[in-house]
C-alpha cells in the first residue's frame, strides 16, 4: 500500500511541471502563429500568412465603416482569398511595425484566444486551434482602435 501512495504522489507531482512544459512550449507556437500573421501581413509574405491560418477554414470577421461613416460588420468566409489579397501588396508596410499580445488564455491544449494590438489600427482577437500538431489561427475578430 505503500508503495501505491508513494507512486501516486509521485505522479501528482509529476503532472503540474509536466503541464507547465507543455503550456509553455505551446505559448511559444502560439505567439510563433500570431507574429507570422502580423509580420507576414507587414511584410506580404504569403508563407508566414499561410504558416499562420488554417486557410481552407479560417475566417474574419470586423467591425468597419461603410461609405456613410457608420460601422457595419463585414466578414470573409475564405482566407484564402484574403491571404492572396494581403500578400499580393505591391508596397508593404515592412516588418518595423509595432504589435503585441495583449493576452493569451490556452485550454486544453488545444484551444486558445490571444487579444493582439496591430500597430496604430486595429485590436485583433484571433482564437487558435492545434492542429495536427501545429498552432492556426481559425478565426480572427478586429475592431479598429
Amino acid at each position: 500500500m505503500k508503495a501505491i501512495i508513494s507512486i501516486v504522489l509521485m505522479l501528482a507531482a509529476f503532472t503540474p511541471a509536466h503541464a507547465e512544459h507543455h503550456e509553455k512550449g505551446d505559448k511559444v507556437a502560439i505567439e510563433a502563429a500570431v507574429l507570422d500573421y502580423f509580420h507576414g501581413q507587414g511584410e506580404a509574405s504569403a508563407e508566414r500568412l499561410n504558416r499562420a491560418f488554417a486557410g481552407d477554414h479560417a475566417t474574419m470577421v470586423g467591425v468597419m465603416k461603410n461609405d456613410d461613416g457608420e460601422e457595419m460588420v463585414r466578414s470573409w468566409k475564405d482566407m484564402n482569398e484574403v491571404i492572396a489579397n494581403w500578400s499580393s501588396n505591391d508596397n508593404p508596410p515592412g516588418g518595423a511595425r509595432d504589435g503585441e499580445i495583449l493576452d493569451m488564455h490556452i485550454v486544453d491544449g488545444r484551444i486558445a484566444t490571444v487579444l493582439f494590438r496591430s500597430t496604430d489600427r486595429f485590436y485583433d482577437a484571433l482564437t487558435l486551434a492545434k492542429v495536427n500538431g501545429q498552432w492556426k489561427i481559425i478565426a480572427k475578430g478586429f475592431v479598429r482602435q
